[in-house]
């Protein structure tokens, strides 16, 4: 693909002979906006891929009754620290429970019949590719294949021998993009995910740094649409006018709204900004809600007597206290815009262009606010 993404060039197309059948009197009906709070339809797998670097998780829709005679996925948060400091780890307290359980199956056959389009995921700083499972297999459960990759020029251990080359970290992370794209390719023609990847149909969503890395990648051509959770700020609009969504957390102490604000506003149509009250920068991440328990891994090294920089500290919790909005509500959130924005944005059958923002009483309590330009030129 080259220049307008091939998802976005069927909406325009859509959207002029809409145009051109103004006076007509039978137009068809837009689909009305869907909400997507809950599980979606599908039972969802999870696998590893590795790269000779890397791991990638990958969450996909598996077959009918895959869950059967199988319990949740299990991960332990200790997963991603580096060898050099896992001696470290014995004198993690045992009161400290550091397993995480998602809503998605090890290793569940695959579903058959359909190919499902692709989310290529990054985490933020000091995260690592298993740190979003409850959002990500939620995705996955609507008709996802999402491969959340590990990105060691920033992830959790790049702590161990941190770089301040930003232009060489940069270089790093799009290159091991393009390798993990590869492997999904790959991934496609055999073994369990075989014939279950629409690589012709890719989304790209990053949360923080993950953000910064997937906006870098905007005129990658293999990817339509991009993603950002709470991200470090696009650094140009990108040459080709694809779709765009900035999800901001009000209460972000590490990314403010207002620089988000500021990045949205620079960005190419069709793009979208939505702000999401009383949430946080972390409020993303499966830790959130081990760190309200206390059974999280930087309460554990605090506990252990080692030194946490407060900034560190900060960011980790922030979106995770009490008072901020109950973390399993902000996944539902982020998990209907993040699906409504896969959905519209590439096009798939039956989607609505528009997202709902009326979700219920449930959510009364966070009404988000939605900005967007979806017209080239249009204001917003």
């Amino acid at each position: 693909m080259s220049g307008i993404s091939t998802g976005w060039r069927h909406t325009l197309a859509a959207f002029a002979v809409t145009l051109a059948l103004g006076g007509c009197a039978s137009q068809p009906t837009p689909a009305t906006p869907a909400i997507y709070t809950a599980t979606g339809p599908h039972e969802v797998g999870v696998l590893t891929l590795s790269l000779s670097d890397r791991k990638v998780e990958v969450y996909y829709p598996a077959a009918a009754g895959a869950a059967k005679g199988r319990t949740n996925d299990v991960y332990l948060q200790t997963e991603p620290v580096p060898p050099m400091l896992a001696g470290m780890l014995k004198k993690i307290p045992d009161t400290v429970d550091l397993k995480v359980t998602i809503p998605a199956f090890r290793d569940a056959p695959a579903a058959k019949g359909a190919a499902y389009p692709l989310v290529i995921v990054s985490h933020g700083a000091g995260g690592w590719r298993s740190g979003h499972g409850n959002l990500l297999s939620g995705i996955a459960s609507w008709g996802f294949v999402v491969a959340s990759v590990d990105f060691t020029e920033y992830g959790f251990a790049s702590f161990a021998s941190p770089s301040r080359d930003m232009a060489a970290r940069r270089t790093a992370s799009a290159t091991a993009l393009e390798a993990a794209l590869d492997l999904m390719a790959g991934s496609n023609t055999q073994g369990p995910l075989a014939g279950l990847i629409d690589m012709n149909t890719i989304a790209a969503i990053g949360h923080s740094a993950g953000g910064g890395t997937m906006f870098a990648a905007i005129d990658n051509p293999r990817i339509d649409s991009v993603i950002g959770w709470a991200p470090v700020p696009p650094q140009g609009p990108g040459a080709t006018p694809k779709p765009t969504l900035i999800i901001a957390a009000e209460n972000d102490s590490g990314i403010k709204v207002d620089t988000l604000v500021a990045a949205y506003d620079k960005l190419n149509a069709p793009k979208r900004l939505v702000i999401i009250p009383g949430m946080g920068h972390n409020a993303f991440s499966d830790s959130c809600l081990a760190i309200q328990s206390g059974n999280d891994l930087i309460s554990a090294v605090k506990q252990m007597g080692l030194p946490v920089p407060a900034s560190l500290l900060d960011l980790a919790q922030n979106g995770c206290r009490p008072g901020d909005l109950d973390t399993r509500e902000g996944w539902a959130i982020i998990q209907h815009i993040t699906v409504a924005q896969l959905r519209s944005s590439l096009v798939l059958p039956g989607a609505s262009p528009e997202i709902a923002t009326d979700l219920g009483s449930v959510f009364k309590d966070a009404p988000f606010q939605l900005r967007e330009a979806l017209v080239p030129g249009a204001a917003h």
